[in-house]
């Protein structure tokens, strides 16, 4: 009885609240539109939050070390005007044009919050800055079409019945990333910088290094993100990438990686994407004005990272 009574005390009911707002969405969903709960919305839920989530697995790792990326959004845009503007010259090559492009932009966000020593917030809003105008320079502003049958079907084609190849990517980098986190010595180090940089740093592990790496390998996601977006628009512009910045970090948060680092991992970011993509394509379906959408977005997303956020695993909230 007593041994009952200290697991009942131990259990962490935080982590469980995405999975119960997943259930609140579904059954609210399918009440007001039975179409919610289909094999064709099923399919479209998965288009929808493919890009979310590979996003949002780039934003953990620099969360994860305890800090934040503000340009990631601008890595997306630029990768994926790059790709588009390079596709008749590089051919299937081009999917690692924008690879390299979001690598090296992670690249210089994380030399210059290393070396120049200023605050991951500022830098990054700084290179987003120049990023946006670059991209806008590159792109002159306007929209870049892409007519290209192959490169559009990367993301819109279903090898699989029902499942859009976006989301096999998606799933396939989830894995990588999960890997990368749990299985090797730069995540191991990544949880320990996260947690307590000097503590880290007196264990050995060089702390610059682990930060700049945490920042470029968000870049690099973000530019497969950006590949892969233009692939699914079948276009590219300047400000693709922005809708998904706040909207990653609010799923890393959801999923229950703590903005303060060193708690948490990506391979919780699934939970958080589902809660977001399932709020925002139920109300599509249910025919909710897009204004109001905004509204009640911005209402569940503070809601759920008040529920599932286990405060008792954060010392300090800045």
């Amino acid at each position: 009885m007593n041994s009952f009574k200290e697991k009942m005390k131990s259990f962490n009911y935080k982590s469980f609240m995405p999975v119960l707002f997943c259930i609140i969405l579904v059954i609210l969903f399918t009440s007001m539109n039975p179409r919610f709960f289909s094999i064709a919305n099923f399919s479209t839920l998965l288009r929808q939050s493919s890009i979310l989530l590979i996003i949002s697995l780039g934003m953990n790792f620099v969360i994860l070390a305890g800090s934040i990326d503000l340009s990631l959004g601008q890595s997306v845009s630029i990768a994926g005007v790059a790709s588009a503007l390079m596709i008749d010259r590089f051919g299937y090559g081009v999917l690692l044009v924008g690879l390299v492009v979001g690598m090296l932009v992670g690249l210089t966000n994380g030399c210059i919050f290393v070396f120049g020593k200023m605050p991951s917030f500022l830098t990054t809003l700084a290179t987003a800055s120049i990023i946006s105008g670059l991209t806008l320079i590159i792109s002159s502003g306007s929209p870049i079409p892409l007519r290209v049958d192959w490169f559009t079907r990367i993301a819109n084609h279903s090898s699989i019945p029902h499942i859009p190849n976006i989301f096999l990517w998606a799933i396939g980098l989830y894995a990588v990333c999960v890997f990368i986190q749990f299985k090797t010595k730069f995540g191991r180090q990544l949880f320990a910088v996260g947690g307590g940089e000097h503590v880290a740093a007196l264990s050995g592990v060089n702390v610059r290094m682990i930060k700049i790496l945490a920042f470029t390998t968000a870049g690099t996601i973000g530019g497969i993100a950006g590949v892969l977006l233009a692939s699914r628009l079948g276009a590219a512009h300047s400000n693709m990438g922005e809708p998904f910045l706040m909207l990653a970090v609010a799923t890393v948060v959801i999923g229950g990686t703590t903005l303060t680092g060193g708690v948490g991992g990506v391979h919780r970011n699934l939970l958080g994407v589902i809660v977001i993509a399932m709020l925002s394509n139920g109300m599509d379906v249910v025919g909710i004005h897009p204004h109001i959408q905004v509204l009640i977005s911005g209402i569940v997303i503070i809601l759920a990272v008040i529920f599932s956020m286990d405060r008792s695993k954060i010392k300090v909230f800045k």
